[in-house]
């Protein structure tokens, strides 16, 4: 009786209140929906239509893919406000039901035609401001189709409320029945003898209310960590240790996502997670690749400076992310069920490999990939520390979302939009602890001011799209003729200043002479063409040339504009007699 209970509290849980929740989201955001459109209607601003059209658009398709979820089964995340980043994430299982499902497919169709309607609206309003019957015609036929959707969902609804009735009928009764059965089993053991009265309080009354009000405290999200005292071992007590392996799980997860939420960077969480695949769940041989969901580009973050003799897969995943299997479908990829399943994982291993899904923003943004020899495949905790690594990686997507998004809203500040290198605002908050270190290890750094020439006749003459590529090649080619470890900075427009950490005196010029060098033999390639262009550079040396590191990229400037003047496409070294002023 007590597992019937849970079954139907499970049915109750699971199913009809996850199912709820989407319709109830569902039929608000239809309103709100139509509440958008009719501001589309009411106003003639372009703004205003604009707004309330991308507004209502994102409501509708919300609501396709909740439908579309609630249909074949998914995780669902419900923003509670649009202002809020506070929301209910549950799992809704999928729908069994024919007719129901026939229905859900039918609302979905609607809800296609209302993207449809709204965006054949918000055109013609746009385009012109006076309302047109036709306009009146498809205004009606969007209401209705709202109309008729939320009647369909609110039917729907109304059947979950009467079958939620009849499990809590149900199990009220069943409740009641459970509880005249105790209290006879109760009776009959105090007529029989107090001791079999107290041993039925110890090994079944105790273990039962514990057992009731921890799952009362796990529900109400009150009481965690609380475990049952174990001491029986028949079924109540396998329960009861069940329960708390349970618990202790939960523990673990709780505390491991609490960790990795205090950890400061993306990496950090990459090689926490590294770690115990490897040493806690025992798999030797495991790599994480990172995707940019953005870029489309994948690169192995785990193991740390890990080489090519480190990655079990072809090379041409590297080079190209959309051939790996899991990036492209979102599944578990396993060798172990069917053995070539990829045939970009590398043959000459012998072993077998299983890749696990990282979702970012509901695409895939990570792999992490285990390699396995047979005899960790067959063993009989292998699917159990499988499952535990999904669980690892189910409690860290969350925070390795919302890092990453924080690591790019870092990048995009202190990094120039059109060229990728860093900005001058990365200069100004990183220049105290560069100049700490070089006064720290004694070191010399080099400091070139390079500056294209004739620039605006590049503009003037072929736009500036062509500018822009222009500049971005100048950028890849000054990157190109450094060390990995030098810094390249967009100055200003086309002035690009590079920052040659530790070098030997007097060899700046060197570099700049091998800037200069290249850029005179690139070819840029535009519509319709090539074109060449030049590079001036001025070169300084802090502390040589000057104690102040800000002054000294001044006496680049300075030397810079002298091989402007000097006939260009050349590198000026500056000297004292450059600069006459007093001070900087």
């Amino acid at each position: 009786m007590l597992f019937n209970l849970r079954a139907e509290s499970k049915k109750l849980v699971d199913l009809i209140i996850p199912q709820q929740k989407v319709l109830n989201s569902v039929i608000k955001n239809l309103t709100d929906a139509n509440i958008s459109v009719q501001q589309i209607f009411l106003h003639e601003n372009n703004d205003i239509i604009d707004k309330n059209y991308h507004k209502a658009k994102a409501t509708i398709e919300k609501c396709y893919f909740y439908l579309k979820t609630m249909h074949k089964g998914g995780f669902i995340k419900d923003y509670l406000q649009a202002e809020d980043m506070s929301y209910d994430e549950f799992y809704v299982p999928p729908i069994i039901d024919p007719k129901i499902r026939t229905q859900i497919e039918d609302i979905t169709a609607r809800i296609l035609k209302l993207e449809n309607l709204l965006n054949e609206m918000a055109y013609s309003r746009m385009k012109n401001k006076r309302i047109t019957s036709s306009l009146q015609k498809k205004l009606s036929e969007y209401i209705t189709l709202t109309q008729d959707a939320v009647i369909i969902l609110n039917k729907y609804i109304i059947s979950l409320g009467k079958e939620e009735e009849n499990i809590s009928q149900i199990t009220k009764k069943e409740y009641k029945t459970a509880l005249i059965l105790i209290i006879g089993v109760f009776v009959m053991g105090a007529s029989l003898s107090i001791i079999f009265g107290i041993l039925i309080s110890l090994n079944l009354v105790k273990p039962i209310n514990a057992i009731v009000a921890n799952f009362r405290a796990f529900t109400s999200k009150r009481d965690f960590a609380k475990e049952i005292q174990i001491i029986s071992k028949d079924e109540l007590g396998t329960l009861a240790n069940e329960y708390n392996k349970f618990m202790n799980t939960i523990n673990v997860m709780t505390s491991f996502k609490k960790i990795i939420e205090e950890d400061e960077t993306v990496d950090d969480i990459y090689l926490r997670l590294g770690k115990i695949f490897t040493q806690e769940l025992g798999f030797e041989k495991c790599v994480i690749h990172e995707i940019s969901v953005y870029k489309n580009t994948i690169k192995t973050v785990y193991p740390p400076e890990s080489m090519a003799s480190d990655i079990y897969c072809s090379m041409d995943i590297l080079l190209n992310c959309d051939l790996c299997r899991v990036k492209r479908t979102g599944h578990i990829v396993s060798s172990k069920e069917h053995k070539d399943i990829c045939k970009y994982f590398r043959k000459d291993t012998g072993e077998f490999h299983i890749c696990i899904p990282i979702f970012i923003s509901g695409k895939t943004g990570g792999v992490v990939q285990f390699v396995l020899d047979k005899s960790l495949v067959e063993s009989p905790e292998f699917q159990e520390k499988i499952i535990r690594a999904q669980q690892y990686i189910l409690e860290a997507q969350p925070v390795l979302e919302a890092k990453r998004i924080m690591r790019a809203f870092k990048e995009s500040s202190i990094k120039d939009a059109l060229t990728a290198i860093y900005n001058r605002r990365f200069l100004e908050e990183t220049s105290e602890a560069l100049i700490a270190g070089v006064q720290r290890r004694n070191a010399t750094i080099g400091l070139l001011m390079c500056d294209l020439d004739f620039f605006k006749e590049v503009n003037d003459k072929y736009g500036h799209d062509t500018g822009d590529i222009v500049l971005k090649e100048t950028a890849n080619v000054i990157r190109k003729s450094v060390r990995t470890s030098d810094i390249v900075v967009r100055f200003g427009g086309e002035e690009f200043l590079v920052v040659l950490s530790d070098i030997l005196p007097e060899t700046s010029v060197e570099i700049a002479e091998k800037i200069r060098s290249n850029m005179e033999k690139t070819k840029v390639t535009i519509t319709g063409g090539c074109i060449s262009k030049t590079i001036s550079v001025g070169v300084s040396e802090f502390p040589k040339d000057t104690q102040s590191f800000w002054e000294a990229i001044k006496f680049a400037d300075v030397a810079l504009y002298k091989a402007k003047e000097t006939g260009r496409n050349k590198v000026i070294r500056f000297t004292p007699d450059m600069w006459t002023e007093s001070r900087y």
